[in-house]
């Protein structure tokens, strides 16, 4: 149908409208993420009925959780310049994820046949993922110090919002479960158990958010190494002291609460 053509112009729309309906009106902050998240599903199933329907649960996972996050973060931020920055990037990384994804299951052979998508959507993946693990996390990080949880409590959510972040890249890198599944897992185990260790260190929640998310981004440069194939030393070298020097840089210059 034509009008699916508009979707990926509607619903960041919407969802933008969402995000300040609850800024100025707190009371509205669960029911702005659910009607949210709402638009988001129905918004790809309709752009997924074209071709990849059976994928569609799967093509969720990012724009969803993209959305959740950043929406939540907000939450514990208090510049307004920044909510208003976060608000235009979740409907700007909204609109280019549908739009990528319409032209992706519009044309089966799009991956093999377009290179240059195939760079694109690769791109956002590695992007949204990344941001998308540092909102959650410091959302995450933040409850337990504001409420005076035990880190412990965030460790079941933190490992299936990574678990998901990882199985979102299956439908369009056309990889099988059975051939990845025990290296996804064994990642997963490992970025929960440290940031259980994070959660010790007497560090900003923003600080110790960065600090997983740059493990996720490690965990996911090894991951396409190995489905390319390419898993060695060298590979790794730069992402590893590049990762190193920031979190380094970070301890010396943080606040030590």
């Amino acid at each position: 149908m034509k009008y699916r053509r508009f979707v990926p112009l509607i619903a960041p729309l919407l969802i933008w409208l969402f995000d300040q309906a609850f800024l100025f009106a707190p009371v509205f902050f669960y029911s702005s993420l659910a009607l949210g998240a709402l638009v988001i599903v129905i918004s790809v199933k309709l752009i997924a009925s074209r071709g990849e329907k059976k994928y569609w649960p799967l093509f969720v996972i990012l724009p969803l959780l993209f959305f959740l996050s950043f929406s939540t973060y907000v939450t514990i931020i208090v510049s307004s310049f920044w909510i208003q920055l976060i608000f235009l990037l979740i409907a700007w990384f909204l609109y280019a994820y549908l739009k990528y994804l319409y032209y992706l299951v519009g044309n089966q052979s799009a991956l093999e046949n377009s290179g240059e998508l195939e760079n694109k959507i690769d791109s956002l993946l590695n992007v949204g993922g990344f941001l998308t693990s540092y909102a959650l996390a410091a959302v995450l990080f933040g409850l337990t110090a504001f409420l005076n949880w035990s880190p412990e409590l965030m460790l079941p959510a933190f490992a299936l919002i990574i678990w998901l972040l990882f199985l979102q890249f299956l439908p369009f890198k056309r990889i099988s479960w059975r051939r990845t599944g025990g290296l996804l897992i064994i990642n997963v185990l490992a970025l929960t158990e440290l940031a259980w260790i994070f959660s010790l260190f007497p560090l900003n929640f923003n600080i110790l958010a960065l600090f997983s998310a740059l493990t996720y981004y490690l965990s996911l440069t090894i991951i396409h190494a190995y489905w390319r194939g390419n898993l060695n030393r060298q590979t790794l070298k730069t992402p590893l002291i590049l990762s190193a020097i920031i979190i380094i840089f970070s301890l010396l210059i943080a606040r030590w609460l």
